[in-house]
C-alpha cells in the first residue's frame, strides 16, 4: 500500500528545500562580496595584482624542476615522491583557475569552503617542498643505515656486474629496494637484519663477476685440456696448471677488490696452462715418432742452442752434453747482463756529471747577467752622478761672474767649464825657472812691457 503525504507536509519539505537554497546562495553572495573588494582593490595596482601571479607560476616552474631532477628520490621514497606528485599537480589545477584572469585569484574553491585558489596553491605547493624534504631525508637515512650494501652496489656497477649475472643482479637489487622501504616506512630494525642476508648476496655475485672477468678463460682452457686428456701425456704439469688455476680463485673469493694482485695470479694461472698444452703436445709427438727420428729430433733442439751460443758470442759447445751446454749458456748470459749492467751504471755516472757541469755552467751564465746588469746600473749611476756635478760646476760659474749690465750673455754651463779647466790648470801647474833666460836686447821695452814708475 503506497503512502500518500499530506499536502501541508509537502509544502513544508519544499519551502524548507527553498529556504536552505536562499541560505547557500546567500553564503556564496557574502564570499564573494568578501572576495570582491580585495579583487578591487588589487585591480586599482598593477603591482599587486599581477606580481603574485607570476610570482605563483616562478614557484610552480621551480617545483616541476625539482621534481623532475629528483629521480634518485623516487627510488628511495617512491611513495612520498608519488604523493608530491599529487600535491604538484593539485597546485598547477589550482593556479589554472586563475592563471589568465588574475581577478578569480580570491574565489573561494568550493561552496563549502573559504579557502581561495591562491591560498589552495601556496599550500599544495607547501606540501610539495614538505613532501621532497621528507624524501630527501628517507634517502639520507638509507645511505647511512645501509652503508655497506650501497658500498658493494657501487662496486657491483663498477666492474658490470649485470652484464655477466643479470638475474642475480636485479635480485640483489630487488631485495636491496626492500630494505629501503623499510626504511621510508621508519622500520629500521627489519632494514638493519635485512641487511646482512643481503651484504652476503653481494659478496657472493661479486666474487662471481670478477672470478668470470678474470679466470673465465683460463677456466675455459683447463676443461679443453682435461677434454683432449692432456693429463695422459703431461699429468705433472697439468696438476701444476690446475693447482694454479685453484689458487687463484680462492685468493679472489678472498680478496675480490685486489684487482693488481688478482691481475698477477690470472697471468701466471694462464701461462701455465699454456706451458701444459705444449708439453702435452710435445710428449704426444714423442709418443709418436718413429725410433729412426729420435737422432733429429735431438739434433733440432740442439741447433737451438747453437743459434743462441752463436748469438752471445761463445765458443761451439757442441761437444758437450745439452745440459751442460745450457748451463754454460745461462754462464754466459748471466756475465753479459753484468757487464751491461757495469756500462749502463758508468754511463748513468757519466750522464750525473755531464747534468752537474750544466748546473754550473746555468749558475755562471746566470752570475754573468747579474754582473752585467750590476755594471750598467754603476754606469747610470756615474753619469747620473756626471751630470749632477756638471750642473754644480755651472752654477757656481753663474755665481761667480754674474752677466755684465752691458747685456752680455751668459756662457753656457758647458762654456763655462770649458772656461774653467784651463784656469785651474795654469793655477795649479808649478811655473819652472828659464834655463836661459833671454838676454835683454839692445831695443827700448815697449811701454806696456814698462813696469810702472
Amino acid at each position: 500500500m503506497t503512502k500518500r503525504f499530506q499536502p501541508s507536509v509537502v509544502n513544508g519539505i519544499k519551502l524548507t528545500s527553498i529556504a536552505s537554497l536562499l541560505l547557500l546562495a546567500g553564503c556564496a553572495s557574502d564570499s564573494a562580496s568578501v572576495a570582491s573588494p580585495t579583487i578591487e582593490t588589487n585591480a586599482g595596482t598593477t603591482a599587486t595584482s599581477i606580481d603574485p601571479i607570476k610570482d605563483m607560476q616562478a614557484k610552480i616552474n621551480t617545483a616541476e624542476q625539482t621534481f623532475a631532477q629528483s629521480g634518485e628520490l623516487t627510488w628511495f621514497a617512491t611513495e612520498t615522491m608519488h604523493e608530491a606528485r599529487t600535491s604538484l599537480n593539485d597546485a598547477q589545477e589550482y593556479f589554472s583557475e586563475y592563471e589568465l584572469d588574475s581577478s578569480k585569484a580570491n574565489d573561494t574553491i568550493g561552496i563549502f569552503s573559504s579557502k581561495t585558489y591562491l591560498e589552495a596553491t601556496q599550500e599544495a605547493l607547501t606540501q610539495f617542498s614538505q613532501q621532497i624534504e621528507s624524501a630527501k631525508h628517507t634517502q639520507a637515512e638509507a645511505m647511512k643505515i645501509l652503508s655497506e650494501a650501497f658500498s658493494n652496489r657501487s662496486e657491483l656497477s663498477r666492474i658490470n656486474a649485470t652484464a655477466y649475472f643479470p638475474q642475480a643482479m636485479a635480485q640483489a637489487e630487488k631485495e636491496l629496494k626492500k630494505l629501503v622501504d623499510d626504511i621510508a616506512e621508519n622500520d629500521h630494525d627489519s632494514a638493519i637484519q635485512g641487511q646482512a642476508d643481503l651484504l652476503r648476496q653481494q659478496r657472493a655475485l661479486e666474487v662471481d663477476t670478477v672470478t668470470t672477468i678474470y679466470l673465465a678463460d683460463s677456466q675455459k682452457a683447463l676443461q679443453r685440456l682435461k677434454n683432449e686428456q692432456a693429463g695422459q701425456h703431461a699429468p705433472e704439469t697439468l696438476r701444476h696448471a690446475e693447482t694454479t688455476l685453484k689458487a687463484t680463485e680462492a685468493f679472489i673469493h678472498a680478496e675480490p677488490r685486489a684487482k693488481s694482485l688478482i691481475q698477477q695470479k690470472a697471468d701466471a694461472t694462464a701461462f701455465a696452462l699454456a706451458h701444459t698444452r705444449h708439453i702435452a703436445h710435445v710428449v704426444k709427438q714423442l709418443k709418436a715418432m718413429k725410433t729412426s727420428d729420435y737422432e733429429r729430433h735431438i739434433l733440432s733442439y740442439e741447433n737451438i742452442l747453437l743459434s743462441i751460443s752463436q748469438a752471445l758470442g761463445t765458443d761451439d759447445l757442441r761437444n758437450q752434453p745439452i745440459p751442460d751446454q745450457g748451463k754454460t749458456l745461462v754462464t754466459t748470459i748471466h756475465e753479459t747482463l753484468n757487464q751491461q749492467g757495469d756500462e749502463a751504471s758508468r754511463f748513468a755516472q757519466t750522464k750525473n756529471q755531464l747534468a752537474e757541469q750544466t748546473q754550473r755552467g746555468d749558475e755562471l751564465a746566470a752570475s754573468l747577467v747579474a754582473a752585467k746588469a750590476q755594471i750598467a746600473a754603476l754606469e747610470r749611476q756615474h753619469a747620473a752622478e756626471k751630470n749632477l756635478l756638471i750642473q754644480q760646476i755651472a752654477q757656481l760659474t753663474v755665481n761667480s761672474h754674474p752677466a755684465e749690465k752691458s747685456g752680455q750673455t751668459p756662457e753656457s754651463p758647458a762654456t763655462a767649464i770649458e772656461l774653467i779647466q784651463p784656469v785651474k790648470q795654469a793655477e795649479t801647474a808649478p811655473q819652472a825657472p828659464e834655463e836661459h833666460p833671454t838676454e835683454p836686447s839692445g831695443e827700448p821695452a815697449s811701454p806696456a812691457a814698462q813696469p810702472a814708475a
